[in-house]
């Protein structure tokens, strides 16, 4: 009987290791799917995020198919490896990829017990095959065919790549949660540190999340990842790794993260929108040695960019803080400002292109059900310098992002071109229109190209303006005031612009010519036609905060109009140089204008921020250096500026609604008031860049004595008793002309009424 039992448990053996030989052996061949071949294995690529990185070094963000950035074996801590090893696979130096101690134990669970979630005996080599090559679905059979596989894998792992490639391998490819792949990628989320600065507990903690990355997640659930800690921290005193003493110091440290997801909340997102379309441009004229092409979301290029860290992040927080105390009073001016049809007309405009009411249009229900369910109140994702949910309805959140006042920052190094500040918008993830290529009523910042006219035409700064009220009957009576309502007297130009005079301004173009204006716009940069109307020199014509600070480079080079770029390098991910910007040769000259009219000019703008409507940037803030600028506020105070720079750097600002139509507050709509102070925030601080801060205190170079000795005259004088009947009489005769020249068809079909510009 026993001889019996013995045969038939040693047929059952051979019958159990046969069926096991057998499935092993089908498995091998490809019967549950094929198995990446040794050449296969041998150039493993996985996809890897690009990076960009500001000027001083900063990551400001990530391309990428999935969010991996590998790091090499040498800068991997040792504690790293050791609590991944104490923790994941104690005999990893041990076996050849398979722990057979542990395959045993699993497979007596998996087959005999049919105990599906055993695990638990997967080596660091099985762990990586599953990352490298997801597991399948195979019904009942699923667990022992892809443990089966990932051993297969791991045994030829093992034989082409050495323990520490195979670590490195491990540690680039494991997941931890919230899409992010490899321990480079965990140690910027979750720490804002490289693996290489990681301390003893970091480490533990991004080892500890292996085991669960979601549930052990230190964001989400702190307690548990502390707890898991601890754990490894065990293991790793176990394995000799750290010692008794370390490890009751470093298990009563508090678990201290400092998170940092910059795909979700982005303050760059405008500049990293811009870089990824440049880049894409560039790498065209490129390929790999093989003749592909560069791909951005998975080669883990190196992009590194002017974008100067310290700057950027002093621009945003001057924007949000500025921004914020404005909006207090533009929320209290929306309560009357909503009630008028222009408004009401835009809310219904921006409610009828929305997704939601085409769907409930194409239902064909009634107005009154439409505009039920556009008055519903339920909770929406708002930004409001934070994303928080409200609890609101649709026309509500509309308004919201009406009313919302915007503003725009760009900074350039004069030097070179580089764009150190790009400041977008409020927010690239709930606004990604970028106000920086937006074209806004150009108002009084537009001014300084018309005396730079006027100075290449013959005129002298310290020439007398009239500053007279005059009607301009073939512009439809327009009657152009100053911002303060003053008139009366004579103007010099330093006066005229400091204190942003409107009706010089005016009679100043009128002097000058159009085309004489055109000239000069288009040999700085500003190349739209300019409408041959006298408020043109009021800046009626709408450019872009970029076009605007373009051209006024030149009066801070004294030189031609200084060409940005945004790129510096283009790397791969061994730093090999795919491009490297060259600066273009700069020109001494502007086509058109002469070197001396532009210091005369810069000198002028000097003035503006010395004793004029910028004044404030010194006064109240006391910005480092010498600065020059203008301010700028558009009629209606629906667009505020300011532009200032120095010999080394120039910077500008915009601030305003989404709508032309919507005006700011009485009171904080000028440029003095709501885009100056962004920039003079910016230009105030101590920054911990010694470049910068010598940057900013800069000043300009000596001024030529003729130069400055022709712009030394008072802002403005009165009247005499002569000049005001000579002044009568040329307005009686210059308003008969204008009126004697207007045709029976001018009067009969209507005439030219232009648009105005403010201080």
């Amino acid at each position: 009987m026993l001889r019996k039992t013995l045969i038939f448990l040693l047929k059952l053996g051979f019958l159990f290791s046969f069926l096991v030989a057998l499935f092993i052996g089908t498995v091998l061949v490809g019967g549950f799917g094929p198995i990446p071949s040794h050449a296969a294995l041998t150039d493993i690529k996985q996809s890897e995020a690009s990076i960009v990185y500001s000027d001083d070094g900063e990551i400001l963000g990530k391309y990428f198919y999935k969010n991996r950035t590998q790091i090499s074996f040498d800068k991997i801590p040792k504690h790293i490896i050791e609590a991944l090893i104490a923790t994941e696979d104690v005999r990893f130096y041990e076996h050849n990829g398979i722990d057979k101690i542990a395959m045993t134990r699993v497979l007596v669970k998996t087959l005999l017990l049919g105990n599906s979630s055993s695990g638990g005996g997967s080596t660091i080599s099985q762990q990586l095959a599953k990352n490298l090559f997801q597991r399948k679905d195979f019904s009942f059979l699923s667990m022992p065919v892809n443990k089966t596989k990932e051993a297969i894998l791991a045994n030829r792992l093992e034989h082409i790549y050495s323990k520490n490639e195979i670590l490195t391998l491990y540690l680039n490819t494991v997941p931890f949660g919230e899409s992010v792949y490899g321990i480079e990628t965990a140690s910027q989320r979750y720490f804002s540190t490289t693996t290489q600065n990681l301390s003893v507990a970091q480490g533990a903690v991004l080892v500890g999340m292996l085991k669960a990355n979601t549930y052990y997640n230190p964001r989400k659930h702190p307690d548990h990842a502390l707890r898991r800690r601890n754990v490894v921290l065990h293991q790793m005193y176990k394995a000799g790794s750290i010692s008794n003493e370390n490890l009751k110091k470093t298990t009563q440290e508090p678990l201290h993260t400092n998170y940092k997801n910059l795909l979700v909340e982005n303050p760059n997102g405008y500049f990293l929108q811009l870089t990824k379309n440049k880049a894409s441009l560039i790498l065209k004229e490129s390929l790999k040695d093989d003749g592909t092409e560069w791909n951005l979301e998975q080669d883990g290029l190196i992009i590194e960019t002017t974008l100067n860290s310290e700057l950027q992040n002093a621009a945003l927080d001057a924007r949000e803080n500025h921004l914020k105390k404005l909006q207090k009073s533009m929320d209290n001016y929306w309560r009357s400002l909503k009630r008028k049809k222009d408004i009401q007309n835009i809310v219904k405009k921006e409610w009828e292109v929305t997704k939601e009411y085409r769907y409930l249009k194409k239902l064909k229900l009634s107005k009154n059900a439409i505009l039920d369910a556009a008055n519903k109140k339920e909770q929406r994702l708002l930004f409001d310098w934070k994303s928080t949910y409200q609890n609101s309805s649709k026309l509500d959140s509309i308004q919201h992002y009406l009313k919302m006042i915007n503003a725009a920052v760009y900074g350039m190094d004069l030097s070179s071109g580089a764009v150190q500040v790009y400041v977008g918008g409020n927010s690239y993830e709930f606004l990604p229109y970028n106000l920086l290529n937006s074209e806004r009523q150009a108002a009084s910042i537009f001014k300084p190209f018309v005396y730079t006219a006027a100075i290449e035409n013959g005129q002298k700064p310290c020439d007398w303006i009239n500053n007279e009220i005059k009607t301009y009957g073939d512009f439809d009576d327009w009657k152009p005031e100053n911002y303060d309502h003053s008139e009366g007297g004579y103007y010099s130009m330093p006066g005229a612009l400091a204190k942003s005079m409107n009706i010089p301004t005016i009679e100043t173009y009128i002097q000058v010519g159009n085309e004489k204006l055109q000239n000069t716009a288009n040999a700085l940069g500003l190349t739209k036609i300019l409408p041959d109307v006298p408020s043109t020199a009021l800046g009626a014509s709408s450019y872009s905060l970029q076009n605007l600070v373009h051209a006024y480079t030149a009066f801070a080079t004294r030189k031609a109009p200084v060409s940005p770029y945004y790129i510096k390098t283009i790397k791969t991910p061994k730093g090999e140089i795919i491009y490297t910007h060259t600066a273009t040769q700069q020109q001494n000259k502007t086509e058109g204008i002469s070197a001396t009219t532009l210091e005369t000019m810069q000198y002028l703008l000097k003035g503006v921020v010395a004793q004029g409507t910028a004044s404030k940037l010194k006064t109240k803030y006391q910005a480092k250096g010498d600065w020059a600028g203008k301010t700028g506020t558009s009629q209606n105070y629906s667009d505020s500026w300011f532009i200032g720079f120095n010999s080394k750097f120039i910077i500008g600002s915009w601030v305003g609604c989404k709508y032309p139509s919507i005006n700011l507050a009485p009171g904080i709509g000028g440029g003095s008031v709501a885009a100056l102070p962004i920039v003079a925030s910016v230009l105030s601080k101590n920054y911990d860049s010694k470049k910068i801060n010598a940057n900013l205190a800069a000043g300009f170079p000596s001024f030529d004595k003729k130069i400055m000795e022709d712009c030394d005259c008072e802002f403005y004088r009165e009247e005499n008793t002569i000049e005001k009947i000579f002044d009568i009489f040329d307005k009686e005769r210059v308003e008969k002309k204008e009126k004697k020249k207007r045709s029976f068809f001018s009067r009969l079909f209507g005439r030219k009424k232009p648009k105005d510009g403010s201080q």
